[in-house]
This record gives C-alpha cells, sequence and structure tokens, in this order.
C-alpha cells in the first residue's frame, strides 16, 4: 500500500503504507511521511492507520489547517484505494502497490481473439540495425530516459515513456504491463481517447511477445473492421506491438501499444496497406529501442541499488559474485552452519567516560579502528552483519558457502587482534584492546530486515552463546576465545589453540568449555617454545579441575608472566583449596 503526495500535476513523494503500522503525515523532519513544499501542513499533521486495503485518518490535535475529505472538512475518516485527502493545495492518494496514479485501474481483463491477418516479430539484428531519418530523430527524444529514470519514481517514469511513446508512434494508446498472481497490472498509460472507452489487451500477443523477448511482436487485423471482428482493439484501431522487458529477478514489464493504419498512414504520407505495414515495422522497431534501452537501465538502477545495499555487509568480492549470479536467492533466509564473531572494543566507553562530547571527539578515532576491523573480516571472506556502538557482529560461510570457514574465522580473529594493539597503543588499556568470541553452529541467515529497510541477519542459539563467550574474555584477561565446537575444527598449523577452563554463564544450565586461539610461530624454535608455555598450562589446568589447587599454582607460576590465561587459572588456585561442591566448572556470577 501507498499514499501518493501530488501538487498539480507534480509528485511530490511515494510513501509505503505497511498494514498495521501507524504513521504520522508532516512537514517535520521527525513525520514517518515528511512532505515538503506545502505551506499549511504541520509538521505532525495526521496519523495513518493502514489495514488491509482500508487506510484510518485522523488529524492530529495541534494541527493548524483542516483536512478536506469528500469536499467536506473532517478530523477522521476511512479511506479505500483510489480515495483522497487534500491539505492546503497537496493531495494526498491511497493506492494499492500496483494502483496508476493517473486513475487507471489496477487490472486489466485479456481477449481472446481471432488470429492476427498479418503477424510479425522484429529479429535482434534487425532491431539494432541503422534506421532512416524519421527514425532517428523519434529516437532522440528517447535518449534521455535513463535520466528520467533515475530523476524520477518508478511509477512517475513509466507515465512518462507512455506518453513519448505514443507521441512517437502515432498510436491511439500505449500501456505499461506486468504479471501479478496471474493478473496482468497496469503500471501507466497514455492515450488519445477518451478513458472511458475500451482497450482491450491481446492475450495471445502479450504471451508472443514474453515468449520472443526481448524482441517485439506486431499484429495486424483486416481494414475496414465488419461486423465480426473479434480482434484485441475496438474500432478504430487495427494493430498493436507488445514488447518485454526483461529484468533479473522480477517479472517481466510490457510495452503495449495500439493504432490504426489510417491514422498511421495519414501521419507519415502513407495511402496503401502496405505503406502501413512498412511503417509498422519501423514503429516495432523504435518499440523495440525503447524496450531494450528501458530494461537496461532498470537493470543497472537494480544492480546499484542491491550493490549499494550488499556493500554495507558483504566485501567487494563477495558483492561482486551476488551481482554476477543474476539472482538473490542465496540471500533468502535459510538453515545453514556458520561461524559467528562478536568483537568489542575495551577500553573506549571508559575514555569517553560516558560524556557525550567525549564521544564525538572521539568519533574520528572509533571510526577508524571499526573500518580497520571490518577490513580484516572482509579479508577473510567474513560478513559484516552489524555494527553496535563499539562493537562488531560478523560471520563466515554465508550468504554462500566457504571451505574451512572457522579456520577463515579464527584468522581474522587473530589479524583484528593484532591491528587493534597498534591501533590502541597509546590508549593506556588495562588488559587486551579488544574482546573477540567465536562459535559456530547452525542458524537462520537472510535478508530478515523490514519492508522499507534492507538487512541482512543471522538467528539462532550459537548467536547469543558466542555474545556470551566474548564477555567472558574481559574477565579472563585474553583477546580471543572460543567454543570447543571451534577449537575442535582448528587443523592450520597456523592456529594454535588451548584450553582455557569449564564456564558457566549466568543463567546458563550448559556449561562450555571454552579455548584461546593465537599464531603459531614460522621458526620452530619460538613454535617449541610455544607449545611448551601450552603444554604447562594444560597440566596445571587439569590438577585445577581436579581440585588439586595448591599443585596448580605451583605448575602454572613460571608462566604466569607472559600469559594470560594461564594467570587466570592462577589467580583461582590463589585461595588453596576448592569450594566443598567444586566439580571442575567455573560459576560465573555476572554476564
Amino acid at each position: 500500500m501507498k499514499l501518493v503526495a501530488k501538487s498539480k500535476d507534480h509528485t511530490l513523494a511515494v510513501f509505503d503504507l505497511p498494514s498495521g503500522a501507524e504513521v504520522i503525515l508532516g512537514a517535520s523532519s521527525a513525520a514517518d511521511c515528511r512532505v515538503n513544499g506545502e505551506p499549511y501542513l504541520s509538521r505532525m499533521h495526521v496519523v495513518l492507520r493502514p489495514n488491509g486495503d482500508r487506510l484510518l485518518v485522523e488529524r492530529l490535535p495541534d494541527a493548524r489547517n483542516p483536512v478536506v475529505f469528500k469536499g467536506s472538512t473532517t478530523d477522521r475518516f476511512e479511506m479505500k484505494f483510489g480515495d483522497f485527502f487534500v491539505i492546503g493545495s497537496t493531495l494526498f492518494q491511497f493506492q494499492g502497490d500496483t494502483l496508476d496514479p493517473s486513475g487507471v485501474g489496477p487490472s486489466v481483463k485479456l481477449t481472446k481473439e481471432a488470429e492476427p491477418d498479418y503477424r510479425f516479430t522484429i529479429p535482434t539484428d534487425e532491431l539494432r540495425s541503422r534506421g532512416g531519418r524519421q527514425d532517428r530523430l523519434r529516437l532522440l527524444d528517447l535518449m534521455e530516459l535513463p535520466e528520467v529514470l533515475r530523476t524520477k519514481t518508478r511509477t512517475d517514469f513509466y507515465v512518462y515513456a507512455c506518453g513519448l511513446l505514443r507521441m512517437a508512434t502515432g498510436a491511439q494508446w500505449v500501456r505499461v504491463l506486468t504479471n501479478q498472481d496471474g493478473e496482468h497490472i497496469i503500471l501507466a498509460e497514455d492515450a488519445s481517447l477518451d478513458r472511458a472507452s475500451a482497450k482491450p489487451i491481446s492475450q495471445a500477443l502479450v504471451d508472443a511477445a514474453v515468449a520472443e523477448a526481448p524482441k517485439p511482436v506486431t499484429h495486424c487485423w483486416s481494414y475496414p473492421i465488419d461486423k465480426s471482428f473479434q480482434a484485441t482493439a475496438h474500432e478504430g484501431v487495427d494493430w498493436a506491438i507488445c514488447c518485454a522487458m526483461p529484468v533479473p529477478g522480477e517479472v517481466p514489464i510490457l510495452i503495449y501499444l495500439a493504432g490504426a493504419t489510417d491514422a498511421a498512414g495519414g501521419y507519415l504520407g502513407f495511402d496503401t496497406q502496405s505503406g502501413a505495414r512498412t511503417f509498422l515495422r519501423d514503429t516495432a522497431r523504435l518499440v523495440g529501442l525503447v524496450a531494450d534501452m528501458i530494461g537496461r537501465a532498470m537493470s543497472l538502477q537494480k544492480e546499484e541499488t542491491w550493490k549499494s545495499r550488499l556493500q554495507r555487509f558483504f566485501s567487494p568480492r563477495l558483492v561482486d559474485k551476488i551481482l554476477d549470479s543474476k539472482t538473490t536467492d542465496d540471500l533468502a533466509p535459510k538453515i545453514t552452519e556458520a561461524t559467528i564473531m562478536f568483537f568489542d572494543i575495551r577500553g573506549f566507553s571508559e575514555r569517553t567516560e560516558g560524556n557525550l562530547d567525549r564521544i564525538l571527539e572521539y568519533e574520528g578515532e572509533l571510526r577508524r579502528v571499526l573500518t580497520a576491523m571490518t577490513e580484516c573480516i572482509h579479508h577473510r571472506d567474513g560478513v559484516v552483519l552489524r555494527y553496535m556502538g563499539d562493537g562488531v557482529l560478523a560471520c563466515w560461510n554465508v550468504p554462500s558457502s566457504l571451505e574451512n570457514h572457522v579456520e577463515h574465522a579464527c584468522l581474522a580473529a587473530m589479524d583484528m587482534a593484532r591491528e587493534m594493539a597498534v591501533l590502541t597503543s597509546t590508549w593506556k588499556c588495562k588488559g587486551p584492546p579488544c574482546g573477540i568470541g567465536l562459535g559456530v553452529g547452525k542458524v537462520v541467515a537472510g535478508s530478515l530486515g523490514s519492508a522499507q529497510i534492507y538487512a541482512y541477519d543471522v538467528l539462532g542459539a550459537v548467536a547469543n552463546q558466542t555474545a556470551r563467550v566474548e564477555g567472558i574474555t574481559k574477565m579472563v584477561g585474553v583477546p580471543i576465545l572460543v567454543t570447543s565446537d571451534v577449537a575442535k575444527r582448528i587443523v592450520s598449523d597456523k592456529v594454535l589453540s588451548r584450553r582455557v577452563a569449564r564456564f558457566r554463564p549466568l543463567g546458563m544450565d550448559v556449561a562450555l568449555e571454552l579455548y584461546t586461539i593465537e599464531p603459531g610461530p614460522d621458526d620452530p624454535e619460538k613454535r617449541r617454545a610455544v607449545e611448551q608455555r601450552l603444554a604447562v598450562h594444560d597440566q596445571g589446568l587439569k590438577a585445577f579441575e581436579a581440585g588439586d589447587w595448591e599443585q596448580a599454582f605451583n605448575i602454572l607460576h613460571p608462566i604466569v608472566q607472559d600469559d594470560a590465561a594461564a594467570r587466570f587459572v592462577y589467580k583461582l588456585a590463589l585461595q588453596g583449596k576448592p569450594p566443598r561442591d567444586w566439580n571442575g566448572i567455573v560459576e560465573l556470577s555476572a554476564k
């Protein structure tokens, strides 16, 4: 459902109205539906409550000027499709999603008729062949169509194209159609005849045009018309041209023209049937070129729109892959496996101290950090789902499958931790400058946004669990923690993992066995030193979990100076004895 705001013949704005929503119309930037240029429109003028094919309109108490509906001022009324109300000099019309703003009905019944006496399709090579002077002059008038498409709404553009085509071809009427649930919907129309006159659409011609797309198809019928005439049009029309414009991911858009050979012949100096048919070939070529131009412009516009949407989430390489597929099936919600990452900057809140002015002062620094983190994620083929203040939610293996996605996520996490150490070297952080949690499991992933805003997101228990893992990094004092499912799937010698401890987060029944990861040195001697340190930690952890905290203390003491994870267990073991109900699980009292 839509609300179209018009001033005279100019469309000021078109607003989507989701059913069941409550939106405010006014001149204020805070209004849900904002209209500029109407001096009699208050900042908050009316509230709109769409419900199915009805729209309830209620004037707000602070609105200064009246609302006129069906010739009377009223403060509350209900509208149906096609109805409108007026504020000042602006008309607001309630429309279905495909209702033509010029007043054309939302759908048209296609007719079945006798076979045409003459039928032809313009081949692709003839379509692009060099035309005559008159053909080129008419085409020059249509060259501005791509720019019009860029600056107008899709509906206004269709109306403009219909008018331009009718004037260029001498047709009696031109329509732009599409198919919805088996019905052909009129998107726009321009006609030289009275609107009340019948304008039937030939089913056979439409079917042929869709089958031959993008080539234009022409049907001609006997002239003059006798009493048994059952063709596509009414008296005074004996030819029709239809051309389908394929747009990737959408049903075809159809251009449909109808006219009379005598009108066409008179306009171009033809007075014979053969002359009229020569004119029709030129006209069909022009329609085909225009349809091709519009189809290409619409495809490019759609690609640019999708590209701008996708660039919010995906790396340039992944955006190109999605667009090259010519389908958005990969973006549809589906159940799949994904590696989830939660990232958070440590110390930013302390630096700003909750002061809004200080947040503004450090906004540029925050942007630089998040830009660098995004580059690390994209470099490892990850997807940035959203930014959360000074944090990031990212994932791997969506929207398309990625081999070894767990390893890609681990490498990205280590890249980010290393980059953060450089970026925050002057921050004087207590502990690691960031916290990163990684988990892997089944999620629902896809385009889960609203009708107004596109958003790619994931839902599932593993996402909630990974958020808790990221929070535990602060308590342990390490930059990265991963779940056991992640650690078990690390096969690269570039990543070394070791178990930190078992934790039971507040409010969770199941304990989490968490690991930390760090880069595996290439130098053999350094690698042996790291592996020896990890082995000492593992030995101390086993004593700790078995309840021999004194032994754990003695084992871990030599490495705690340079090992944060070992230091966490070491500090717990300082107490000497575990609690009476000790079961080897670290119980967390806070999230």
